[in-house]
């Protein structure tokens, strides 16, 4: 029979392979869900980047925290690219909307179209961020260790969730951020529609 040990050993045989493998398919969906969202590979790019900076980012607070890599803190790697999509990709799907002035250059242009869309989500993801840290708090009371590591992981996962989408992201999308023809999407949206419309007819 299996002693306690022998389990708790066995577990660490397969535990890196089983850690690459659950955050290699969480960053594919999340990749595949930006993608839908956006329609622009540029910034589903830029909003991976900022969801895969999270994990990174928590890598190293588990060891400035001092905690151990175990199937708890896994669970809370791959929840941190899940819940840390939705500081990033608002504000990614708002700038792509958003319509600069027709006079200004393609700079002015991505500056315009990042500060609009953090004026107008960032409040949104502020709510958001700081509505889910008082919930962790409550939870940071408890004295029992898997309370203790999630209050960690949540409050590292929060607040670079947040740092990443409410400033890196807007201050490389006001550097380099796509600038999408609205104008031609929007001549081809009504060319689609009129084509069904008569199609319909017929």
């Amino acid at each position: 029979m299996y002693s306690e040990k022998t389990l708790e050993f066995e577990q660490y045989v397969v535990f890196f392979k089983e850690l690459a493998l659950s955050l290699g398919l969480s960053i594919m969906a999340v990749f595949l869900v930006v993608l839908i969202i956006t329609g622009s590979i540029p910034v589903t790019f830029l909003v991976l980047l900022a969801v895969v900076l999270v994990d990174l980012f928590l890598f190293a607070l588990i060891h400035y925290w001092d905690l151990t890599l175990n199937n708890i803190i896994v669970v809370n790697l791959v929840i941190g690219l899940g819940l840390s999509v939705d500081y990033s990709a608002h504000i990614a799907h708002t700038y792509l909307v958003v319509e600069p002035p027709v006079e200004f250059s393609n700079a002015q242009k991505r500056k315009y179209k990042a500060q609009v869309a953090l004026s107008q989500m960032g409040s949104s993801v502020i709510h958001g961020g700081f509505s889910t840290f008082i919930a962790i708090c409550v939870v940071g009371a408890a004295k029992s260790y898997i309370f203790v590591v999630f209050f960690k992981m949540w409050f590292g996962i929060i607040v670079f969730g947040m740092t990443n989408g409410f400033i890196l992201l807007p201050i490389i999308l006001s550097l380099i951020g796509p600038l999408p023809d609205l104008e031609a999407k929007k001549k081809l949206f009504k060319e689609r529609t009129s084509l069904r419309m008569s199609t319909h007819k017929l």
